[in-house]
Parts: C-alpha cells; sequence; structure tokens
C-alpha cells in the first residue's frame, strides 16, 4: 500500500489516478483538506483521508467516503506503508 500525501488543493486527480493501485490511500493535509468538502470528486482509490485537525481549524466537514484521521492514526498508517510519498502537482 502507498499513501499518497496531498497538501495543495489544486491537483489533478486524473493525474493521480494514473499511479493509484486499489489498496493505496490518499491523506488530504493541510490546505488540501479544503478538498474533502467537494462532493463532485471521485477519488482514484476508496481509502481516502483527511487529517482531523486541518478539519477542524477550517471548519469544514468531510463528504462521505472520507475518513477524518488523528494524528495517532495517522503515524500508523504511514508505519502500515510500503511506500509513502508527497503529491505535487
Amino acid at each position: 500500500m502507498k499513501l499518497i500525501n496531498i497538501i495543495n488543493p489544486a491537483v489533478n486527480i486524473s493525474d493521480l489516478a494514473v499511479i493509484c493501485l486499489p489498496d493505496d490511500a490518499i491523506l488530504l493535509r493541510q490546505d488540501a483538506v479544503y478538498l474533502c468538502a467537494r462532493s463532485d470528486i471521485t477519488w482514484p482509490t476508496a481509502q481516502v483521508y483527511a487529517l482531523d485537525s486541518d478539519i477542524s481549524l477550517r471548519q469544514l466537514t468531510a463528504q462521505p467516503g472520507i475518513t477524518a484521521l488523528s494524528a495517532e492514526r495517522w503515524l500508523q498508517l504511514t508505519i502500515d506503508a510500503q511506500q509513502v510519498l508527497l503529491w505535487q502537482n
């Protein structure tokens, strides 16, 4: 499983889909959590997370299918991942 971290909301989902496999996970952090409030995005993997502290700070609500993640769970997800990527547009 790859853990793909996204920190910028200006992400091209089509480009992201090229590298995603079904068991990969996407984590929205920093300003990328604004994406979790959008209902028009079809994510290329079923495991999509958003850092709960970033969601709360921006007073957002995640769309169904996006799981809010604590810092502790983020750490465990990072440890469990075979590869961790920071997605750059």
